[in-house]
């Protein structure tokens, strides 16, 4: 049934962002052409700079639809009056949640790779691909010599925090959205509500974890390398504990808080 709900979102969705990926597409070969075209002169000039707005325009599109989708859906979809239709599906709440939990990863991970794929195509030619690279090995030897070899290390935990804060933004949304629905009457307030006092509540719990782990490695968190030895692997175990309350929680309310009236 996952499955099914899925493929479902995902065709509900796409049929949004995929136009938006083509003029992104679209764009960036226009942008790439005119600005190494040196051929438009007087009332022509106009020309290159309206493509480049029109691409920032695009981009600017992509990211904002992309975060407007992931709330109306989940919203729209659970909480409204076809929320009555999803929950009366043989299937578990967990499952419409996962359902939409992973098209909405999906579609945030393809907006940045499309995007930084877009610039990658504006602005890299041979010759600067060859700096950046030449750039990477020079800033990795050098952090390699910082962190006492440990940069790979730290690489690999800034990949897992990466991964993590993703679900963990998208499940903050949902929690609040869910704690918002208890509300009769004002549920969009509520979600909002509900978000502004969960997002301060973990920024304060946040810092005195930070600071408390401060207090106990004072004199190693005067060091470079406790960065990927004592704050990273903390930042990342409070990141997958407040991710898998917003999941529970989430999906507790779900079970025996459902208020769609």
């Amino acid at each position: 049934m996952l499955g099914k709900l899925f493929k479902h979102e995902l065709k509900a969705t796409a049929r949004l962002l995929l136009p938006l990926y083509l003029v992104l597409a679209v764009m960036t070969l226009m942008d790439r052409i005119v600005i190494n075209l040196d051929i438009f002169d007087g009332v022509l000039a106009i020309i290159p700079g309206v493509i480049t707005f029109i691409y920032v325009i695009s981009i600017i599109a992509i990211v904002t639809v992309s975060f407007v989708i992931i709330i109306l859906r989940f919203y729209k979809n659970l909480m409204t009056d076809e929320g009555y239709l999803m929950f009366t599906l043989p299937t578990k709440s967990s499952e419409l949640i996962n359902s939409k939990l992973f098209a909405s990863i999906l579609w945030t991970v393809a907006s940045i790779v499309g995007v930084v794929a877009s610039l990658f195509c504006l602005f890299i030619t041979p010759e600067r691909f060859t700096k950046l690279q030449e750039g990477f090995s020079m800033a990795f030897a050098e952090l390699e010599d910082a962190f006492h070899g440990k940069v790979t290390i730290l690489i690999i935990e800034f990949v897992l925090f990466f991964i993590i804060a993703l679900f963990n933004s998208i499940l903050e949304i949902y929690f609040s959205i869910a704690i918002g629905q208890l509300f009769n009457g004002h549920k969009v307030i509520g979600s909002f509500g509900a978000y502004i006092a969960i997002s301060t509540i973990i920024q304060i719990l946040s810092t005195l974890v930070l600071a408390l782990v401060g207090l106990i490695n004072h004199s190693s968190m005067m060091e470079l390398y406790s960065f990927p030895n004592i704050i990273m692997p903390f930042s990342i175990l409070f990141l997958l504990v407040t991710t898998m309350i917003y999941y529970f929680g989430t999906d507790i309310i779900f079970k025996k808080k459902l208020n769609l009236e």
